[in-house]
């Protein structure tokens, strides 16, 4: 069953370019490196340039064990929770219909 969460923060304003490098540089490693998560989309709120929102979709437990355990991770983690205003609120979903092609959805 595919684990799906997100992750809400906040930054300080004077943090802000350095997050969302660490962002992209996290997004990408996901993307070349984590075949076992399945969808990974990092946003940033238009009205609210500070606050993020991150969707991600884990194929299962280990998929996440994987993405929580790697080096990407950890270089995210020491960059971002750092600049955060609040910690980060993650939330778990319960899937109940989605249009992804994405194979084991």
């Amino acid at each position: 069953m595919p684990i799906i969460m997100t992750a809400r923060y906040q930054v300080r304003p004077e943090n802000v370019d350095r997050c969302k490098q660490a962002v992209k540089n996290l997004v990408k490693y996901v993307k070349e490196n984590e075949k076992g998560t399945l969808y990974y989309i990092a946003q940033q709120e238009i009205l609210n340039p500070y606050a993020f929102l991150h969707l991600m979709i884990f194929q299962d437990e280990v998929a996440l064990t994987l993405h929580r355990s790697s080096e990407a991770a950890e270089r995210f983690v020491n960059v971002v929770y750092p600049s955060t205003i609040d910690p980060l609120e993650f939330k778990e979903y319960n899937e109940i219909a989605h249009n992804f092609p994405l194979a084991g959805l």
